[in-house]
């Protein structure tokens, strides 16, 4: 037999044993927590996946990926998820081929939120709105350029939410931080990990609520407005989006590198927007959370 009939042969048997290989989907969206999971039989994937043969070079499979068909597939999935969330269209078709063709049972995914618009109510103010929708102001002042003030019936851009999440999630670890109740939970795999007092962000300088990320860690962070060296920090937002400065977790500041300041003082607000946790609690989240660990700060 010559040798590229052979190899084609050898590629028909490697299509083959794919066909038979079931992938699920689970996609995860770490603003709400939620989990999908959707099997994709060989009869729906290979609608958009295909192997074909190069007859120059036989013995090489080319997979071809039918762009149109996979984004009409994600958009019955997009679906079933509602509110207008939605997978990427790159990223997705991307991890299914992959774990396809490497026999892996399942391929993640990330789900995605659109922007949204907001027609200004009586009393509002950008704080008052950022406040609700979860996202600090500054950043709605960017998405929308020339908006000097807000009038009644005023429509706005809300940026998505996943602009301040911007590193891939880490699955199984959560921390969840209470402005009313002063209080962290830290999960691993859907359990309760720790529960600690925590100090938010005074009223004049408050912590942000909204879904965040570890986005840093610096054994000892330095804030220059306020003189205060900060433990074990973890940043987990910015602010002001076009600045460096990030809000975040850390334990007991010094000021002036000799006095120790708030220990008498966890469990009521009292930072100037970031998350306090006692010296020794802040250690251990630092060393547990690595940067891309969603925080879910709530009012």
């Amino acid at each position: 037999m010559p040798a590229a009939v052979r190899a084609g042969a050898a590629a028909v048997a490697e299509a083959n044993r794919l066909l038979s290989h079931t992938v699920t989907l689970e996609a995860y969206d770490p603003l709400r927590d939620e989990r999908f999971s959707w099997p994709i039989p060989p009869a729906v994937w290979s609608e958009w996946l295909r192997l074909s043969i190069d007859p120059a070079a036989p013995t090489e499979d080319r997979w071809a990926l039918d762009q149109q068909i996979a984004a009409a597939y994600l958009d019955t999935l997009e679906a079933e998820m509602g509110d207008g969330r939605y997978l990427s269209e790159e990223e997705t078709p991307a991890a299914l081929s992959a774990a396809i063709q490497t026999q892996q049972p399942a391929a993640a995914a990330r789900v995605y939120h659109p922007e949204s618009r907001h027609v200004v109510q009586s009393g509002e103010t950008l704080s008052s709105i950022g406040y609700d929708y979860g996202i600090p102001y500054p950043w709605i002042q960017q998405a929308n350029p020339g908006v000097e003030s807000l009038s009644v019936g005023q429509a706005i851009v809300i940026p998505s939410p996943d602009a301040l999440l911007p590193l891939p999630p880490v699955p199984g670890k959560r921390i969840v931080v209470s402005i009313s109740e002063q209080r962290a939970w830290v999960y691993e795999n859907g359990q309760l990990k720790w529960e600690w007092p925590a100090s938010t962000g005074i009223d004049s300088s408050p912590t942000a609520p909204g879904v965040f990320q570890i986005q840093s860690h610096e054994p000892n962070a330095y804030a220059g407005n306020w003189d205060l060296w900060m433990p074990s920090f973890m940043g987990i937002y910015r602010p002001v989006p076009t600045s460096e400065f990030m809000n975040g977790f850390h334990g007991f500041p010094t000021r002036g590198q000799a006095q120790l300041l708030w220990t008498g003082d966890l469990g009521r607000r009292v930072t100037y927007g970031c998350i306090l946790l006692s010296s020794e609690n802040a250690q251990l989240l630092y060393e547990w959370a690595e940067e891309g660990v969603v925080v879910e700060v709530q009012r």
